[in-house]
C-alpha cells in the first residue's frame, strides 16, 4: 500500500472518529451513570440475598434461596456487563454504523419510500383541482392552486417540530408519530366538506408528511461515514424527487374515479408505508440508541408480560432522554436550532436559498406542464398547448422522471469517488465542499434546460423537443439538489436534521409562492420568455458552487455552529 493511500485511510478514520466523538459526548455521561447505578443495584441485591433466613432448617427454603440468589446475581451481572459494553459504542453492534449492509439499506429504502409518499401526495391532488373547484363552487384559480400550495407550505412548517424532536428522542418516534397523523389527516381530506376545510387539511397533511423529506438524509448520515455517504444519500433522494412527477402521472389516471379518490390513494399509500416503518425502520440516532438500550436492560418487562405490555414498555425510555432539571435548556436549544442555523449561519443561509430555488422550479413545472400538454380543463387559452387527452397527459411527466433517475444514478456512482479523490489529492481528511463539484455541473445545466423548454414549446415544433429540455432541466435540478443536500449533512453533522429543516422551510415557502403565481407568469410572458426569465434567474447561481468551494471552509470555521 502506498503512503498516500495510508494517509487517506488515516484521514478517513480521523473524520469518522471526530463525528463519532461528537455523538458520544451527548450520552456518555448518561451511560456512565447507568453503569454506576447498575453496580450499586448489584451490590444491594447481594447484601439482601446474603441475609440469614428465619427458617434456616428448612431445606426446601434454602434451595429456593440459593436459586433466587443465583438468578439475581446472574441478572445484575449481565445488566452491568451490557451497560459497560455501551461505553465502547464505536464498536458496539447496536451502533447504526456497525449494522450489516442489508439492515442499513433496508432502512434507507424505507425512509426513501416515506419521502416518496409525502412528495407524491403534494402533486397527486393537482389533477383533481378543477373538479374540486367545480364541486365547491369556486372559480378563482389561485384558490384552487392552494390545494397543492398549502400542502407544500406545510412540508416546510413540520420540520421545525419534528427535526428537534428527532434530536431529543430519536428518529423513530418522529417517523412513527408524524406518519400516524399524516394518514389520519389524509383520510380527513378525502372527506372534506368545503374548499377552506380541504385547504386546511392539506396544510396539516403536508406538515405531518414532512418527516420523510427532512429526516431521510440525517438517517443516512447516522448509518454511513462521510466517505461512504454519497451513495446512500443519492439513492435516498430518488424518493422525494420522484414523488412529484409520479404523483402527477398517476393522478391523471386516478382522477377518473373522482377527485376524492386522489386523497384516498394518498391515505392508502401512507397506511402501507406506516406498516413498513414498523417492520423495517430502526432507530439510527446514536444518543437515542444508547438511552433506549440502557433503559431496556435496567427495566425489563415482567416475564409474564404480554406482547402489548412489552411494546408499551419500549416507549418508556423516552422519559429518560431529557432529565427534568435540564428539560427547559434542552428543549429551547433543540427547537431554536433550525432557525438559528438558517438565519445566523451564512453557509446554511446561502445553501438553503439556492436549494429552495432548485426545488421551487420543480413544483412550478409540475403545475405548469398540464397547461402545455393537456386540454380543458387544464390548458390555458392564452398559451399554446399540445392538447393531449387526460388519459395521456400524465405521460408528459416522463421526461422529468427520467432526468431525476439518471441524475440520481450519476450522483450515486461518482459522488463518493470524487470525495475520496479530492481528499487524496489535497492530503486532508475530506471536506463537505468536495460535494459541490457535482453541484456545479447540475446548476450549469439548469438554465440550458429552461431555455430549450421555453423556446421549443410551439406549434411548429414536435413535443419531443420541450420534453428534451425537460430532461436536461430535471437532470441538472436533481444533481444540484442531491449534492447540496449531502453538503448540508456533512457541514453540520450531527445537527444535519436541523440544517435540512431550515432548508426545507425556505424551499417549501418559495415553492408555495411560485406554484401559485408563476402559472400566471407564463400566461403573460408566454412559454419562450417565461422560460428565458427563469433561465436567467437560474444562471445567476452558476458561480455559487465555485465560491462556496473556495471560501466555504473559512466561513464554516468563522461561524462554527456548536448546537
Amino acid at each position: 500500500m502506498t503512503s498516500a493511500a495510508i494517509d487517506v485511510e488515516k484521514g478517513q478514520a480521523t473524520t469518522t472518529n471526530n463525528e463519532q466523538s461528537t455523538i458520544d459526548s451527548a450520552s456518555q455521561t448518561a451511560s456512565t451513570a447507568a453503569v454506576t447505578a447498575a453496580s450499586e443495584k448489584l451490590g444491594r441485591h447481594d447484601d439482601d440475598d446474603a441475609a440469614p433466613s428465619s427458617d434456616g432448617g428448612n431445606d426446601e427454603h434454602d434451595h429456593e434461596h440459593d436459586l433466587r440468589q443465583t438468578v439475581t446475581t446472574r441478572t445484575t451481572r449481565s445488566v452491568a456487563e451490557a451497560l459497560r459494553a455501551l461505553e465502547n459504542f464505536d464498536t458496539a453492534p447496536e451502533n447504526a454504523r456497525n449494522w450489516s449492509n442489508r439492515t442499513k439499506w433496508a432502512t434507507v429504502t424505507t425512509v426513501a419510500l416515506t419521502a416518496f409518499v409525502s412528495t407524491c401526495g403534494s402533486t397527486m391532488a393537482v389533477p383533481g383541482i378543477p373538479y374540486a373547484m367545480r364541486d365547491f363552487g369556486t372559480t378563482n384559480e389561485k384558490v384552487g392552486i392552494l390545494i397543492a400550495g398549502c400542502y407544500v407550505l406545510g412540508m416546510g412548517t413540520g420540520p421545525f417540530l419534528f427535526a428537534p424532536m428527532s434530536e431529543l428522542y430519536g428518529r423513530q418516534p418522529a417517523y412513527m408519530l408524524s406518519q400516524t397523523l399524516f394518514v389520519i389527516f389524509c383520510m380527513a381530506a378525502s372527506l372534506a366538506p368545503n374548499m377552506p376545510g380541504l385547504i386546511i387539511l392539506r396544510f396539516l397533511c403536508g406538515c405531518f408528511g414532512s418527516v420523510g423529506p427532512t429526516l431521510g438524509v440525517a438517517t443516512c448520515a447516522d448509518m454511513f461515514i462521510p466517505q461512504e455517504r454519497g451513495r446512500p444519500v443519492s439513492l435516498y433522494a430518488i424518493g422525494p424527487m420522484m414523488g412529484p412527477p409520479l404523483g402527477s402521472m398517476f393522478g391523471y389516471w386516478i382522477v377518473f374515479g373522482g377527485w376524492r379518490w386522489l386523497h384516498w390513494a394518498i391515505t392508502i399509500l401512507g397506511g402501507v408505508n406506516w406498516i413498513l416503518l414498523n417492520f423495517f425502520a430502526r432507530e439510527t440516532f446514536a444518543p437515542a440508541i444508547q438511552k433506549k438500550f440502557t433503559y431496556r436492560v435496567r427495566n425489563p418487562p415482567p416475564a409474564d408480560a404480554g406482547p402489548l405490555r412489552r411494546w408499551l414498555n419500549d416507549f418508556k425510555w423516552m422519559g429518560a432522554m431529557v432529565s427534568a432539571d435540564q428539560a427547559k435548556t434542552a428543549f429551547s436549544s433543540a427547537f431554536s436550532r433550525p432557525p438559528r442555523l438558517l438565519f445566523m449561519n451564512p453557509v446554511a443561509s446561502i445553501s438553503s436559498v439556492y436549494y429552495a430555488y432548485i426545488f421551487s422550479i420543480l413544483y412550478l413545472f409540475v403545475v405548469a406542464l398540464n397547461k402545455l400538454f393537456g386540454r380543458a380543463p387544464y390548458n390555458d387559452p392564452k398559451l399554446f398547448s399540445y392538447l393531449w387527452p387526460q388519459a395521456t397527459v400524465g405521460l408528459s411527466y416522463t421526461g422529468m422522471a427520467l432526468g431525476f433517475f439518471a441524475a440520481a444514478m450519476t450522483a450515486a456512482l461518482y459522488q463518493d469517488k470524487i470525495y475520496k479523490y479530492m481528499s487524496k489529492r489535497n492530503g486532508d481528511n475530506g471536506r463537505p465542499e468536495y460535494r459541490l463539484l457535482l453541484t456545479q455541473v447540475g446548476i450549469t445545466l439548469m438554465p440550458i434546460g429552461l431555455f430549450i423548454f421555453g423556446w421549443t414549446a410551439h406549434a411548429e415544433v414536435h413535443w419531443i423537443a420541450p420534453m428534451i429540455g425537460q430532461v436536461i432541466l430535471s437532470y441538472g435540478t436533481m444533481l444540484a439538489f442531491n449534492t447540496l443536500q449531502a453538503f448540508l449533512v456533512d457541514a453540520f453533522f450531527p445537527y444535519s436534521a436541523a440544517a435540512v429543516a431550515g432548508a426545507v422551510f425556505v424551499r417549501s415557502a418559495l415553492a408555495c409562492i411560485i406554484s401559485v403565481f408563476a402559472p400566471q407568469m407564463f400566461s403573460v410572458m408566454g412559454w419562450g420568455w417565461g422560460g428565458t426569465f427563469l433561465g436567467l434567474v437560474a444562471a445567476t447561481g452558476i458561480p455559487l458552487p465555485t465560491i462556496m468551494f473556495k471560501y466555504g471552509q473559512r466561513l464554516r470555521e468563522r461561524f462554527k455552529f456548536k448546537g
